[in-house]
């Protein structure tokens, strides 16, 4: 449990929160709100990162919190599986190990222990065992490696050498391998592809602690989250339920707010009406300036409206059209030296087509939108484009192309065609660039702002294929619903790269899903058709083994080889399950001693005490024999 008590915090002469008094009653809780509403602040001050102006924060005593932030800078020293498995509790549980035999040796001198004392046992006994059992479950730590997408061979890699994306990928694999008691998690699927966040939210679903989260995956947040906090105005607001829960109430709620706004506005105009009128007059001027003071104090508690993304009402340039055949793949191949990615690849993409490209980073989907694109030659085969296509490509890069020095205005103006000049201001409203944004420079505007802007530029002069890898990326839920909607009202056909499900589910009729290199299906339905015939693409703990197995076939290890291989692991991997399974046993009776300790009325102290050392000593030597044969099952 996690209880905010009178939060209050400050910047600048802003309130960011104002006397916040709420508990993280739910397991899994979405934190919602405008950019600079406080989400990040709020997530800091529980972590201890920020002080509030006042206030405390109370969790369940020795609780552990973990803050994943959104960006972070990481000093790592070890592997990519070093960084991870370090992070498996092993001090803590020393720790609890150490202060268990102090108080195993402090009730055997005393007969008569006190109560805090026997409390404590109770609570280190049951700290330890769930510490165990995170520390033995199965390939806990292979399994969200391979999850992430993390290969066999990438786990001995130096973990400082991988780009900033994958590090926070490893700050992630950290956090889910330890399990805290508290998770706060600020924008996790930002360098997540459509599998991982698959794997993710399966997690957090499983996952017994409480989790609060920020998240712009509309479907990621109503697939996980049980309450919804909406930041606004220096409070906070609970809606009892998901995003989509929490979308509905708001609107009933915003209609509340509005008429009682409507209210007070009227208030205020009587109230000034008659201060007009007797102000003046020397019989009524004092009545007047009391109706004057209680007009004003009212203006300052005039209800603020939260601010609404306004309706995509512009109507942009129609693209020239092109013919029924967009575009014709024919035995497409492809490779990087020795690896193989695209392989005898066959497709024909019809006209207004909306397809999806899906699956794990690093199975082809960028190289094959390049080959459509033109910017890359396949090493054989050819993608044929039909007649009068004209392409307009969206690339990850596009941000960096904008102009810094120039304003948001200015670069919008040099743009737009000169018969929609007139029309540049309320275009960028619909993009949600107000009034005091026009005047800002492209340097200083944030990742998601730059997308926006980029995309302006792109549909002012549409071709009729658009290539778009992967520009939901940086966008917040307000700016994806507006993109989703000019998308399909654009006239061109569209092929996309996005991992964002509920994006995907919204636009695209088609989906290419790469399943693996060399491994691409071509499947007619939505992202959700696809999901309820195949499932999810997600690695269990059973499995691990057999995707070890898997790494070995890449190597051209032969049939007989494998199947020796796979013999031997499963026979490691039954020796292992019953060395667990007679651990779990004896952690339960241990457990069962330790409650006979702290009662009062057990008679026997000493034997009840000698029992749990035979216990432990047992236990150990069980742990060692299943680190062995862990160890040895590593290999395969």
């Amino acid at each position: 449990m996690l209880l905010l008590n009178d939060i209050s915090k400050q910047y600048g002469g802003q309130t960011i929160l104002n006397h916040v008094t709420l508990p993280l009653s739910k397991n899994r809780t979405a934190l919602v709100g405008m950019n600079g509403s406080g989400k990040s602040t709020l997530m800091k001050i529980i972590a201890g990162l920020e002080y509030a102006d006042s206030g405390d924060i109370t969790t369940k005593r020795n609780s552990i919190i973990e803050y994943l932030p959104q960006q972070a800078t990481y000093d790592f020293s070890g592997t990519v599986y070093e960084e991870v498995a370090a992070w498996l509790n092993s001090d803590r549980f020393n720790e609890l190990s150490k202060r268990e035999s102090e108080i195993i040796s402090i009730m055997e001198n005393d007969p008569e222990p006190d109560d805090s004392i026997c409390e404590e046992l109770a609570e280190i006994v049951e700290e330890l065992h769930t510490l165990d059992v995170k520390k033995r479950r199965k390939n806990s730590v292979e399994t969200i490696l391979l999850n992430l997408g993390f290969s066999k061979q990438d786990w001995t890699r130096p973990a400082k050498t991988l780009s900033g994306g994958w590090q926070m990928r490893i700050a992630l694999a950290r956090v889910l391998v330890r399990e805290p008691d508290i998770i706060l998690l600020d924008e996790p699927t930002n360098y997540l592809d459509i599998s991982t966040i698959d794997f993710l939210a399966d997690w957090i679903l499983k996952y017994e602690g409480q989790i609060l989260l920020v998240s712009h995956d509309r479907d990621f947040l109503n697939r996980v989250v049980q309450e919804t906090w909406e930041i606004f105005s220096g409070n906070v607001y609970i809606y009892r339920g998901n995003y989509d829960f929490y979308l509905t109430e708001k609107e009933q709620r915003i209609k509340v707010l509005e008429k009682q706004r409507e209210k007070q506005l009227d208030e205020i105009k009587v109230l000034n009406d008659f201060y007009e009128k007797n102000k003046c007059n020397a019989a009524t001027a004092p009545l007047a300036q009391s109706k004057f003071k209680l007009m004003e104090k009212l203006k300052s508690q005039l209800i603020v409206l939260p601010r609404t993304p306004p309706k995509v009402t512009f109507r942009f340039p129609s693209p020239k059209r092109g013919g029924e055949i967009v575009a014709e793949i024919e035995s497409l191949y492809h490779s990087f030296g020795e690896i193989d990615v695209i392989a005898d690849y066959k497709r024909i993409i019809s006209r207004r087509e909306r397809i999806a490209l899906v699956g794990r980073n690093g199975f082809g989907k960028s190289t094959l939108m390049n080959i459509i694109g033109g910017d890359m030659e396949p090493v054989s085969g050819e993608c044929r484009l039909g007649k009068d296509i004209e392409v307009s490509y969206f690339r990850q890069h596009e941000i960096t192309l904008l102009p810094p020095e120039m304003t948001v205005l200015k670069f919008i103006e040099s743009v737009a065609p000169f018969d929609m000049m007139t029309k540049v201001k309320t275009l960028l409203g619909c993009f949600l660039f107000y009034e005091d944004d026009w005047d800002k420079k492209i340097s200083v505007l944030s990742g998601g702002e730059k997308v926006r802007l980029a995309f302006i530029k792109m549909v002012l002069e549409p071709g009729n294929l658009l290539l778009l890898d992967e520009p939901t990326t940086h966008l917040d839920i307000d700016s994806k619903e507006i993109l989703l909607k000019t998308l399909k009202d654009i006239d061109a056909t569209i092929i996309f790269v996005s991992h964002d499900s509920h994006f995907i589910n919204s636009l695209a009729t088609s989906i290419i899903y790469f399943k693996g290199k060399c491994d691409i299906e071509n499947f007619p339905g939505s992202y959700q058709e696809y999901i309820d015939r195949y499932g999810h693409d997600i690695i269990d703990e059973d499995s691990v083994g057999n995707s070890a197995e898997d790494q070995l076939s890449q190597g051209k290890i032969d049939f007989e080889v494998q199947k020796e291989i796979r013999n031997k692991a499963k026979k490691l991997e039954k020796e292992i399950k019953n060395i667990q399974k007679e651990i779990e046993n004896l952690e339960a009776e241990k457990i069962e001693l330790s409650r006979q300790l702290s009662n009062p009325e057990c008679g026997n102290h000493s034997e009840v005490s000698n029992k749990i050392v035979t216990t432990d000593k047992r236990i150990l030597k069980l742990m060692e024999q299943w680190e062995e044969k862990s160890e040895e099952f590593e290999k395969y």
